[in-house]
């Protein structure tokens, strides 16, 4: 039996752009992705389509799993064969149990891999604007549990802590907060030692309490905090080195529809500009196996040109190279069409540069730039979705041009429209389409809707929607900017 491999992840502290490049390359690969309550499951988004996702964290207060449970899951997925990413919060070794599994994977000779995360002891106060050590301050920064393997008392020795001059920071600790406070000054701790809890820490949900040892435990009683939380003890809790940008997206409710790839390009757009972010990801790109397509690519040299009108399109093509083993150096005679920036960067990472992209980022445009630039002997392929418009195509020469469908956008019936939305963004008129009349949703009479062009535009106006915006430009980042000029200008 083939055995897998399995990888440790750390997933970072909350914020889900804390992630690793190394881990989240990792999780789009991977077969199996088994996570806890502190990795944050926008992570989850970007597994492949067939990726399972086994949750084994808490739920309702009690362990959903026990520890030698998930590590049997661990190794009983890897025995199958598969990849498995083991995602954790934080770091994987800082009271993230990783030996624990490490060791289970040992006994059964199992190929592992640790990759560190962003750990909430370091992170967390940051984003308080706390720096866990600073010079003539603090030289020095002790990281404990506050829970012992029953959970049942503090498993530190107060007499030491209360000792060190460095920052103390707790983890997990915020049911023992009292006990961790008064441990320390009957120990010698100064009451008035500054200190301080961050509960949700990283997140748009973050709440910080700053207080001193003798009165924390008292002020949190009457706070919203809650788990997870941390909590930091010493002389740099009187710091506040808090960002000083300002988020001009704060409290604003943002839905975003669309395909995977496309909204959690976007979800990040808005989120790095401080939106609250509801992902609606409904629509799924299904390649279409297509005899036509490989026949094609196996006859480039008929072609003069290729004419992409999405990245799906420009991925799935050389995906298709790849898998039937022709080199892309046989492309070298063609001349490349995008429909706009985003198209243009897709095919940049194939290490290829866009000849042509019309001024305004529609079919219709990219088809009249095409018509306008092709010579009676070219010869045009155009790989693209199956819901592709006619515009692109209306004005060529039947002659001239091989369209062939090459995926499919299906839609997940399940979606849910979230409520209190100030905006939601459309990304083509399929989506429009998609929204409306698959789905059935209906938008409240205050969102206002956000169209990437005119065509998107046209759509939701042929369903009566009327207050819509269009973008500036039609771009993932043209609907942000002008969502923030919206805002802005109000």
């Amino acid at each position: 039996m083939n055995k897998g491999i399995v990888y440790l992840v750390g997933a970072g502290s909350g914020d889900p752009l804390l992630i690793t490049l190394k881990g989240l390359k990792l999780i789009k690969q991977c077969d199996v992705i088994i996570y806890d309550r502190l990795a944050n499951e926008k992570l989850l988004s970007y597994g492949k389509m067939d990726c399972r996702k086994l949750y084994v964290g808490k739920a309702a207060g009690s362990h959903s799993m026990k520890q030698e449970e998930i590590n049997s899951l661990i190794v009983s997925e890897a025995k199958k064969g598969n990849t498995v990413v083991r995602l954790k919060g934080g770091d994987p070794f800082v009271f993230g149990r990783g030996g624990e599994e490490i060791i289970a994977l040992q006994n059964e000779n199992i190929p592992y891999e640790v990759v560190s995360g962003v750990t909430s002891a370091i992170a967390v106060p940051a984003a308080a604007g706390i720096p866990v050590t600073h010079r003539q301050i603090s030289r020095s920064v002790t990281i404990i549990t506050g829970n012992t393997a029953d959970e049942n008392t503090v498993g530190e020795d107060f007499s030491t802590l209360a000792k060190l001059k460095g920052t103390l920071v707790f983890l997990m600790g915020l049911g023992n907060l009292e006990k961790i406070c008064n441990g320390l000054i009957s120990n010698g701790k100064s009451a008035d030692t500054p200190c301080a809890v961050i509960s949700n820490g990283t997140t748009k949900n973050q709440l910080t309490i700053r207080a001193t040892l003798n009165t924390l435990a008292e002020k949190i009683k009457n706070s919203a905090v809650k788990s997870p939380a941390i909590i930091v003890v010493g002389d740099v809790c009187n710091l506040d080195f808090s960002k000083t940008i300002t988020m001009t997206l704060d409290n604003i409710n943002i839905g975003v529809t669309g395909t995977q790839d496309f909204t959690y390009k976007l979800s990040e757009k808005l989120e790095s500009l401080g939106a609250n972010v509801y992902t609606m990801a409904f629509s799924t790109v299904e390649e279409i196996e297509s005899s036509a397509f490989d026949n094609a690519i196996m006859n480039i040299k008929n072609y003069t040109w290729i004419a992409f009108t999405s990245t799906n399109a420009v991925k799935i093509f050389f995906n298709r190279l790849k898998t039937l083993g022709v080199d892309i150096r046989s492309l070298f005679h063609i001349k490349f069409a995008v429909i706009g920036q985003g198209t243009r960067s897709a095919l940049g990472n194939f290490g290829i540069n866009a000849d042509l992209m019309p001024s305004e980022f529609t079919s219709a445009a990219l088809g009249e730039a095409l018509l306008s630039t092709i010579s009676s002997e070219d010869k045009i392929l155009i790989p693209r979705a199956k819901q592709g418009s006619e515009q692109l195509t209306c004005k060529l020469n039947t002659n001239q041009y091989t369209e062939i469908k090459i995926y499919d956008i299906t839609v997940d019936s399940q979606c849910n429209l979230p409520t209190d939305l100030d905006y939601i963004t459309f990304a083509s008129a399929s989506g429009v389409a998609n929204f409306f009349d698959v789905l059935k949703l209906k938008l409240d009479i205050k969102t206002i809707p956000i169209a990437i062009g005119n065509v998107t535009a046209n759509a939701l106006n042929a369903h009566g929607i009327t207050n819509y915006i269009v973008a500036d430009t039609y771009t993932a980042e043209g609907i942000a900017q002008r969502i923030l000029k919206e805002v802005t200008n109000k």
